[in-house]
């Protein structure tokens, strides 16, 4: 269990920590992005995992309600190098970029843009 969520049987193991001391990822948790598989519920992994590492998660990470069977997820670092690391490790995994979480916009100042779609 992590973030209060249940895996079930991922076939990559869960990080045991998310954040070091200094409040950065950790690298476990970081390499768990990179290797995404789907072999989580997505949206266990995005309110899950990716909230939870977060840092000013109130201010940004945005998750907008369900619409036409898709979610829009904003992700915003400002400026903070531990959330551009997240950043980093979700862009580098193709899979999850392309057919779980797709990468639609990127704006300057550190805003990235996701569609998630439920029906896959």
């Amino acid at each position: 269990m992590i973030g209060g969520i249940e895996c079930g049987k991922p076939k990559v193991k869960l990080p045991e920590m998310l954040l070091d001391d200094d409040g950065y990822p950790t690298q476990e948790y970081l390499e768990f992005i990179k290797d995404y598989d789907g072999s989580m519920p997505i949206m266990k992994f995005i309110d899950g995992i990716i909230r939870d590492g977060w840092w000013m998660e109130s201010w940004g990470f945005r998750l907008h309600r369900k619409y036409n069977g898709k979610r829009k997820l904003e992700l915003h670092t400002g400026g903070w190098s531990g959330n551009e690391d997240i950043i980093s490790a979700i862009t580098s995994n193709i899979h999850l970029t392309h057919f779980q979480m797709k990468y639609v916009k990127w704006t300057c100042g550190g805003h990235y843009y996701f569609e998630i779609d439920l029906n896959t």
